[in-house]
This record gives structure tokens, sequence and C-alpha cells, in this order.
């Protein structure tokens, strides 16, 4: 091992330490904290929600006052 990797993984370790997600429980797309259920945390897609719970308010605020709304969407067909 070169020193550079040795010193490497004392600030791993050290900033592995901060996180609260470990090797048993990573933030993926397995983990609820990653994935759109309502909160404020998790942003990945779940049964068609994408974002956080003020992602989704922001974003519905948003259509009302766009001309494209959900059932005209903005997209290639009509671009």
């Amino acid at each position: 091992m070169s020193k550079l990797e040795g010193i490497s993984l004392q600030f791993e370790t050290c900033s592995i330490a901060k996180n609260r997600y470990t090797c048993n429980d990573q933030y993926n797309t397995g983990n609820p904290d990653a994935l759109s259920t309502g909160d404020v945390q998790g942003k990945g897609e779940l049964n068609g929600s994408i974002g956080s719970c003020d992602d989704i308010k922001d974003r519905k605020c948003e259509i009302t006052k766009n001309k494209y709304q959900q059932d005209r969407q903005y997209n290639a067909s009509i671009a």
C-alpha cells in the first residue's frame, strides 16, 4: 500500500464516522431516505412520485402557472 493510500484510508474512516449511512444501511435506491416517500429527504422515484414533499409541492404550484399542464405536456411530439 502506498503512503497516499494509507493516508486516504484514515480520512475515509473519519468521513464515514460522520455519515449516518453505513455499509449495512447504504444511501441507495433501497433506502427509504433516498426515495420519494412524502418526506423532505427522499428525491428518487417511487411509484411515479419524484422529489421530496417540498419539491412536489413547488412543482404542482409551478404547473398551475404554466400553460403546459399534466394532460398537455411540452415534449418532443409538439416541439
